[in-house]
Formats: structure tokens, sequence, C-alpha cells
């Protein structure tokens, strides 16, 4: 074979090797242009779920708390082994590979592993925040250590620490000893406790794509009113100080269930419901940025509200404007805060 047939030999594998243009990941690693700005708002603090983080040193400690969730489980339900949850695992493991960036190295067993241990651990985990009898302990660290509950709410909303919700739908069938037991309703409070909101679930309940998902349609659902296309368009926004000076009025919108209802009255008031920051806020936000922007949505929702946000406070009379409107109460104990995150 002549060195130019050679060439078209290795290109024509190459084409073949490349991935389809249609990617079914859904659980993807968030871009630099977003990560570069604060790359700890992305990176769990004490636990791994899914692939990515999986065998940090930092994540170790909470690898024996799935262990032990597991063996507790199995108690539970007088079980000795672990064979037909294993055996299930194997069974959905093509399509929860899918849900991931291709450069998921784990061979097949880590992969199945890794699969019922964070599925079970966070299965388990929801039907103790949600009190099902005889399920939590009193020993239990995660709900007696008030820093490591928190801790983990947040790494449960990260992009990149996600469990394909239809294997968290599986392990929760396989284990269910109550008739009728609603699992998604249990997920749904145990977003509610990270973002109240009635939430605008359109999906059916098996087919949502991860925990974020849901955080996204429960806390983030589109506003009752919509802008009308002749009003897109880009538009300077000046901040909170300069807009009073203006004669403008902010105002707390009361018994909105959408964080988005922002509405500016013909008397010249702005109402916008009221936004509640704590340490965990930047990092919910950014993460919720990030799925919006790279999961091909068509309404930019948080993305829109982040930007408003980052118009209205540049310093921290802007923050005290705001606050003494009651849409900001700061959890985090002074003034010296700017918007939720940037989007830039």
């Amino acid at each position: 074979m002549s060195r130019r047939d050679t060439l078209y030999v290795q290109i024509d594998k190459k084409l073949r090797d490349l991935p389809s243009n249609h990617s079914t990941c859904s659980i993807f690693k968030v871009p630099g242009r977003l990560r570069h700005v604060n790359e700890r708002a992305f990176e769990p603090e004490i636990l791994s779920i899914g692939p990515y983080h999986r065998g940090k040193d930092k994540l170790k400690m909470m690898e024996e708390h799935k262990k032990r969730y597991l063996q507790k489980l199995l108690q539970r339900r007088a079980e000795s082994s672990v064979q037909r949850y294993v055996t299930a695992m194997i069974r959905v493991e093509g399509e929860a590979r899918k849900f991931y960036d291709q450069s998921v190295s784990l061979g097949q067993d880590e992969f199945v592993e890794m699969l019922l241990l964070d599925g079970c651990f966070i299965v388990e985990l929801i039907r103790k925040y949600n009190n099902i009898p005889g399920v939590r302990d009193d020993n239990d660290p995660v709900f007696e250590v008030s820093w490591i509950l928190s801790s983990i709410e947040t790494d449960m909303f990260l992009l990149e620490n996600q469990l394909p919700f239809f294997v968290l739908w599986e392990l929760f069938t396989m284990t269910s000893e109550v008739q009728n037991e609603d699992f998604f309703g249990m997920a749904l409070s145990f977003c509610q406790r990270i973002f109240p909101g009635s939430g605008n679930h359109r999906i059916p309940e098996n087919k949502y794509e991860h925990l974020l998902e849901i955080l996204y349609h429960t806390g983030y659902q589109p506003p009752i009113t919509r802008a009308s296309p002749q009003d897109n368009g880009w538009y300077f926004i000046r901040n909170a100080k300069e807009l009073q000076e203006a004669g403008i009025k902010f105002k707390k919108r009361e018994g909105s269930r959408s964080l988005f209802d922002v509405v500016f009255k013909e008397n010249g008031t702005i109402e916008i419901p009221c936004l509640g920051i704590d340490d965990s806020t930047e990092s919910l936000f950014r993460n919720l940025v990030a799925y919006e922007q790279y999961s091909r949505r068509r309404h930019l929702y948080v993305t829109d509200y982040i930007t408003l946000m980052d118009c209205l406070i540049s310093t921290q009379d802007d923050v005290q404007i705001l606050r003494h409107s009651g849409i900001i109460e700061n959890g985090l104990g002074d003034d010296e805060w700017s918007a939720p995150c940037s989007i830039t």
C-alpha cells in the first residue's frame, strides 16, 4: 500500500470514529468560559455523584457513608446480597453512559458500582429527608451534623455531579416498601428545600434527566406574563441607586410563583420577587446558568434574571436599596455582596 493509500485509510477511520452530531449527553462538564470565573462553584465539597469527580481524595469520606446507606437498605429489606441490584444496573449501564461526556473512561464494573452506590445513597437520602418510617437512624451524621447536610445539598445540584434520574427511579422502584410510594413527590420536596416554589412540571415524572432539571422546573418556571416579540432586544439598565434617583420605586412582588416574574408598573414601580441569599446561592445560580445555556433551551430565564440583577447591583448602596425593599434577604450578614453571579 502506497503512502497516499495509507493516508486515506487513516482519514476514513477517523471519520468513521467521529461521534454523531446529535449528542444525548445531558450531564456534561462545565465549559471553561463559565468555569474560569469561579471554578469552586462547580466542584463538589464533600460528595461525588457520577463519574466526573469520582475518586478525588477530599470526597472519600462520603464513600463510606454511601456503603453504609446501601448496607442499611439491605438490612431493612432482609436481603443478604446486592446481586439483583447489580444485575439491574448492568442492564441500564449502556443507556446511563449516554448521559455523560464520551471522555468517561470507567470500565463496566466501576461504572455499575458507581450507579448502585450513588443511586442508592440519593434514594435513601431523599427517603430520610421525607421522614419515611423506619429509614432514618438516630445517629446518622448526615442529619445530626448540620453542615454535612448543607454541603451535600449544594453538591447534589452541581451540573457535573448528577446521576440519570431514570436510574434513581429504577432503584427506588426496586426498593419501595410502601404501596403507591411517590418518589417524584419526595424528590420535589427535597428540591423545594433548596428553592421554595410550586413549579410547573410539564415533563412526565420519570422522564426528567436529573435532579438539577427538576430543581430548574421547581423554582424557575417561566413567568405567567411574557414579553411580546417586539420587546426582544438588548437594553442598558442602570443600577438601583441611579434608577431610584430618577424616580423609579422598587417593591417586593408578592404571591409570585416564579423568580422571573419581574414587572414594571405604569406608576414607575419595579416589582421583583424576593431572593434569599446564603453561602450556596452563587454555586446554585452558576450551575443553573450552565445547565440552561448548554442544554439547548429556547428561553434563558435564569441567564436573563442574573443579567438583570448584575445591572441593578453594582455598589453596596444598590444592595441596601433592594434589601430595604424586601427584594433581597441577605443571609450573609452584610451588604458587601454583588449579584449572585456574573455571566461573563
